[in-house]
């Protein structure tokens, strides 16, 4: 059975805006001295063997975990899961910290437990709370959590720190390029793209790149959501890596943002496009879009022939298993799980899973690209100052 959740103040966008609080740099500095006043390292690399956090958890049970984890992964890959669902059952429960909405955290237990007949315990709270409370355990010795699912960021630190153990099941193979990372993986993706209503934004009139935003036949009828600093460095480093200048990038950004007004979340953002009060949304994340489609609204994100040139950055949500778990079969089963099984359960709350999924269209025809983890959880404060400075006297709409 679940146990009482622990509820997130914000609940509307499963794309996990509540990892968002405030805004990135405020949150990358609240991480920066919750590190470091635990005397923490965050440089890259390494894992609970190399003496950081993930090995302090508490010798015999860190010891026991990694004995654990070594046993699955020496297996076949076809056997892994039997022995990780035997070892399991004899734990007995498995204990998930999550920044899952209320409704995919409900789904995804509820759907495991009944699998497999192994009950989680579960922590929920926004990504910064989730972050905080693994650490600050791992700290004590007193580890709660087998398993995290949550945002790239906190992900991103939990890793640097040495509390995740790597996942090297058959099931990583079917995970997109742009969803693996050194000891955790992606589950679900927020994908950024364009989105725009058909009746105002006719056929042909749609972007076809993010250049296009800047075009002046957009003038008065973009909408940029105002906290967006991690799509704004991912345009940016794209155009840059992609042989633009600094100037030309600048002067791309200026044409964007004078077509344009301001409004807050994207959910916001998509009832305005549905209703016709605005024509398009420079960014917004392409399952929102689906979901207001399927629900009768004209909006879109994709062309007549279903497809996007437009280079679609897949910001991930991820799940790891701790190194120190006091259930580490456990932790290795619902990773396994949640990379396979527990796709399904992610698709059919309309949300984009990092794998293929039978009957799952929603990066098909999309032109994928990797979403630039390293630079926003070390220096996201930056990226959004300048967001900020770009956006300074834009009008905002939906207030």
């Amino acid at each position: 059975m679940m146990t009482p959740t622990h509820r997130s103040s914000s609940a509307r966008e499963s794309g996990d805006r509540a990892g968002r609080v405030g805004r990135f740099g405020r949150t990358a500095r609240a991480l920066a001295v919750l590190v470091a006043a635990l005397g923490l390292t965050a440089a890259c690399g390494g894992g609970a063997a190399d003496g950081q956090l993930g090995g302090a958890t508490g010798g015999g049970q860190a010891a026991g975990a990694g004995q654990v984890y070594a046993r699955i992964a020496a297996l076949p890959a076809d056997q892994q899961r039997a022995t990780a669902i035997a070892l399991a059952k004899q734990e007995g429960t498995l204990s998930l910290y999550t920044s899952m909405t209320q409704d995919v955290a409900d789904a995804v237990s509820q759907k495991f437990t009944a699998q497999f007949g192994i009950p989680i315990s579960v922590f929920r709270g926004n990504s910064e709370t989730v972050l905080q409370r693994v650490v600050q355990e791992g700290q004590a010795n007193r580890l709660g959590a087998d398993a995290v699912e949550t945002n790239f960021r906190e992900m991103a630190i939990m890793d640097q720190t040495g509390l995740l153990t790597g996942y090297t099941g058959a099931a990583l193979a079917s995970v997109k390029e742009t969803g693996r990372f050194p000891h955790w993986t992606a589950t679900r993706f927020n994908v950024f793209l364009p989105a725009w209503n058909t009746n105002l934004i006719k056929p042909g009139e749609e972007p076809r790149s993010w250049e296009d935003l800047a075009d002046p036949r957009y003038r008065g009828k973009i909408t940029l959501e105002v906290s967006d600093s991690d799509w704004y460095e991912n345009v940016t480093k794209w155009w840059l890596d992609h042989g633009k200048t600094q100037a030309q990038v600048d002067q791309l950004w200026a044409a964007i943002v004078a077509n344009g007004k301001a409004a807050k979340g994207h959910t916001t953002m998509m009832e305005l496009l549905g209703a016709g009060q605005t024509p398009l949304d420079a960014m917004n994340y392409s399952y929102i879009t689906e979901r207001a489609h399927n629900n009768g609204a004209p909006v879109s994100y994709r062309l007549a022939d279903g497809s996007n040139p437009t280079p679609a950055f897949a910001r991930p949500n991820g799940v790891g298993m701790l190194a120190g778990a006091k259930h580490p079969a456990a932790a290795w089963l619902f990773y396994d799980w949640m990379l396979t099984d527990g796709q399904r359960v992610l698709v059919d709350l309309h949300l984009t899973p990092s794998t293929e999924v039978p009957g799952d269209t929603s990066l098909k025809g999309l032109n994928l690209a990797r979403f630039d983890v390293d630079t926003l959880t070390k220096d996201a404060s930056s990226w959004d100052a300048r967001y900020d400075a770009q956006l300074r006297g834009v009008v905002q709409v939906g207030r």
